[in-house]
């Protein structure tokens, strides 16, 4: 059974569920005909949220005051979440990580004692224990060889009564993604092409197992899929289900996706996200082979401008040709996107295009869909005729 799966007893809820998207589909519906619509897939925490606020940014009129302090709550709810892991987990590390100090010991006492909800108020005694904790020592080396945290290279800034999250704070702030968000905006035509703008449609669904199912009900009105992928998440596990890697995770995602019959007529984009955290694991001297073998005799092919020697170029291709080596896959395809039900389907050529990408980085992500959406726009105009 692929990752759609779900167990019988939860059909009425999922019925339930498809029965609230549905209505919340037709209040779309007298609009949807002359949008593009743009369906963000991909695993939890990949970077599709990111995206979204990025088209924000680019193509609406930024962030509101309240939206600046909306993110303020997720801003602080990320800053505990991120100590709270790395006090938890130093001793799972091996070999195990110690505290430097005896402050930073008591300060994650303190820590461990409010759990991993966060606390009722964020008392300046609160930040005060953060900061002791992220200037320790053991705690920078736990951080050095697990996962990136930014808030908490910024407590000293979220602690003022007077702080107002920038748009780089947003960008980094996290926050579960449940049920379905819609994004609209314009974007010019280019005058080769008439002029004029055309209004695009960008749905971000939950990545979570759980959330997929919630999936379903738009997929009849895309015209393309963004499958979003975190490439530094080949050392890490699922936060739903530990022991599963995300990258594997991603793996099989992207396979049911590819292979789904609701999805056959719309184009597939792959954005590889996350490259800044990949190249920096990797120049920490984490190695994919550890968790992905084959990576030991992999070698970049191609036209040659990509350097085998050196070893982040190496790695993001490996990742970049595994997926690359699904989409090209010329057997009998399969699709077990619902439950206990799997289609044969019909060989048909489809185009795949694969993007690096930095989600946090404005002008990565405006460059990459300037490019993106000028191709969408030419691929519709062709159909019709008009290209």
């Amino acid at each position: 059974m692929g990752c759609f799966g779900g167990s019988d007893s939860k059909n009425e809820q999922q019925k339930q569920v498809n029965r609230e998207l549905e209505k919340k589909l037709k209040e779309w519906n007298k609009d949807y005909k002359k949008a593009i619509k743009i369906l963000l897939l991909g695993t939890g925490e990949s970077g599709k949220t990111t995206i979204i606020k990025q088209m924000k940014i680019l193509h609406i009129s930024g962030f509101s005051e309240s939206d600046r302090q909306e993110k303020m709550i997720e801003i602080r709810q990320n800053i505990h979440e991120s100590i709270y892991d790395l006090v938890t987990n130093m001793h799972l590390l091996h070999p195990p990580v110690e505290f430097a100090s005896e402050e930073s010991r008591v300060s994650a006492a303190y820590i461990r004692k409010i759990g991993p909800q966060e606390p009722s108020n964020y008392t300046q005694e609160y930040y005060s224990h953060v900061a002791t904790l992220w200037k320790d020592k053991g705690i920078q080396l736990c951080y050095y060889r697990s996962n990136e945290f930014h808030f908490l290279d910024r407590v000293a800034e979220v602690r003022k009564p007077t702080y107002v999250p920038s748009d780089q704070d947003i960008l980094f702030s996290r926050k579960r993604t449940t049920g379905i968000q819609k994004i609209e905006f314009d974007m010019k035509i280019p005058k080769g092409y008439g002029g004029g703008t055309v209004q695009f449609w960008m749905f971000d669904v939950g990545g979570q197992r759980g959330e997929r199912r919630k999936w379903l009900p738009i997929f009849k009105l895309i015209v393309t899929t963004k499958f979003v992928i975190s490439m530094s998440d080949f050392d890490q596990t699922l936060r739903e289900e530990n022991g599963v890697n995300r990258l594997r995770e991603s793996l099989i995602l992207f396979q049911d996706v590819w292979n789904t019959r609701f999805l056959e007529e719309a184009g597939v984009i792959v954005f590889l996200n996350k490259q800044d955290v990949l190249k920096e694991k990797v120049k920490s001297g984490k190695s994919i082979a550890k968790y992905f073998p084959r990576y030991s005799e992999y070698e970049i092919s191609g036209n040659g401008m990509e350097n085998n020697n050196d070893e982040y170029v190496r790695t993001r291709c490996f990742i970049r040709d595994m997926f690359l080596e699904l989409a090209s896959y010329k057997g009998e395809r399969k699709s077990s996107l619902m439950p206990g039900v799997d289609y044969v389907l019909p060989q048909h050529r489809r185009e795949c295009y694969f993007h690096f990408t930095i989600a946090t980085d404005t002008n990565n992500i405006k460059t990459v869909f300037e490019d993106v959406h000028t191709m969408i726009l030419i691929s519709i105009l062709g159909e019709f005729g008009l290209h």
